[in-house]
């Protein structure tokens, strides 16, 4: 059973006594194999912090959180509640790269400005105003270029 204190955090119950009980790490290694059948696991750790691909920006994302890796042809990683033994995230590689190509470009959350906040928002705010600038002055330009009369030659062409 599931426990939900109302502020976040979770605990596990046995249903018939409503004693604690926690899952082991072998346990929840197991039931991940069993999620990825015929798959052989090649790696399994625990980050107790946040990194480049399991990061706070948006949403919070759980910590400590199990991190069990996969040599299948998309490289797959599980992110797995110590807690609960709930898979929180799967990934593979083309999650990872569009997480660089995509989210790293659009929302600068390069682990260096996701450590230092008001840098990063001060990054933020100064493209945000230079593309404003640039929008601004390609439609003033654009503008001026369709309200300008056009010119006629004067000269004749030969007939």
């Amino acid at each position: 059973m599931m426990l939900d204190d109302g502020n976040g955090h979770r605990s596990l119950a046995d249903p018939a006594t409503g004693e604690p009980v926690t899952l082991s790490r072998d346990e929840i290694i197991a039931a991940a194999r069993g999620a990825m059948p015929g798959v052989s696991m090649v790696s399994a750790r625990q980050l107790d912090e946040p990194d480049a691909y399991w990061y706070t920006l948006h949403h919070a994302r759980e910590l400590p959180v199990l991190r069990i890796g996969f040599d299948d042809p998309a490289h797959t990683w599980l992110h797995i509640s110590p807690v609960t033994g709930d898979i929180l995230d799967r990934s593979d590689d083309s999650r990872r790269s569009y997480r660089w190509l995509f989210n790293a470009l659009h929302s600068l959350d390069f682990p260096l400005l996701l450590s230092l906040w008001p840098v990063r928002d001060v990054v933020v705010w100064l493209l945000s105003a230079i593309g404003t600038i640039v929008s601004i002055s390609g439609i003033v330009i654009g503008w001026r270029r369709l309200r300008r009369p056009k010119v006629r030659s004067l000269a004749r062409s030969p007939s």
